[in-house]
Parts: structure tokens; sequence; C-alpha cells
């Protein structure tokens, strides 16, 4: 046993750091930082909507563009940093391949991080397989 982690030892870094990327992708809402309350009233939220609709449709003023939220810029440091490591397992299990290292932990660590890479995607075809599941459901 002691033999095939020291001879695998990149598929098995590979491996672990494609956990590391994939458990990050997962829980990446509850690393961030909690998003500061709104404590206006529905009086100041009412001025400031009179205030603006004032301003665009009777003195012809160009409305302002909102700025951008720390939360819905398209990647920040979070997203980043699992796509990142999600690469360096892929880079490791690939490495490993070709210095001939077992297969199966060679294709674990690229498959682990592919799924790291492409969190969002891997999402996105969960809910197409659950929705296709539950329509074949409905006609058996």
């Amino acid at each position: 046993m002691r033999k095939f982690i020291i001879r695998n030892y990149l598929g098995v870094i590979g491996l672990t750091v494609g956990l590391i990327a994939v458990a990050i992708a997962i829980f990446q809402n509850d690393l961030r930082p909690p998003e500061p309350e709104d404590n206006r009233t529905l009086t100041e939220v009412a001025g400031e909507a009179t205030k603006k609709l004032i301003r665009e449709k009777i003195l012809k003023e160009e409305p302002e563009s909102p700025p951008v939220a720390d939360h819905e810029k398209r990647h920040d440091f979070i997203a980043i940093t699992y796509m990142s490591l999600g690469f360096l397992a892929m880079v490791f299990g690939i490495t490993s391949w070709v210095r001939k290292d077992h297969i199966r932990l060679s294709g674990g660590a690229v498959a682990v991080g592919l799924v790291a890479v492409g969190w969002e995607y891997v999402l996105v075809g969960l809910c197409i397989a659950v929705i296709v599941l539950v329509f074949a459901n409905f006609s058996a």
C-alpha cells in the first residue's frame, strides 16, 4: 500500500486538490461575507422613487446607472479560487497520466477538476436531468 501512494502521489494530490475545489464551489455562498441590510423606511424609498421619476420624466435627465454590487460581479475571488484549484487538479491528473501512474487516480483527478471548473454548468445539467427524470416518471 505504501508503494502505491508513493508511486501515485501526483494523482492523489490532484484528487485532493479537486475535492477541495468542489467543496469550495458547493459552499461558495456560505464563504462570502453577508450583504449589508437596507434599513430604509417605506417613506424614504417612496420619496427616492418620486424624485427619480420627476428627474427622468419631467426634467428629462439621463437615468443614473446603478452601481454594481459585490455579489453581482461575474467572477469574484471565491469563484476564481475554485476554478484555479480545479484547473490545478486537472494539471496534476494529466501529469500523473503522462507519468503512467494509476489511470483511475489520474482520471479521477481530471474529472473532479473539470467538475470544479464548470461548476455552474454542472448545476444546470443536474437540474435538466432532474426535470427529465420527473417527466419520464409521469409517462410510466
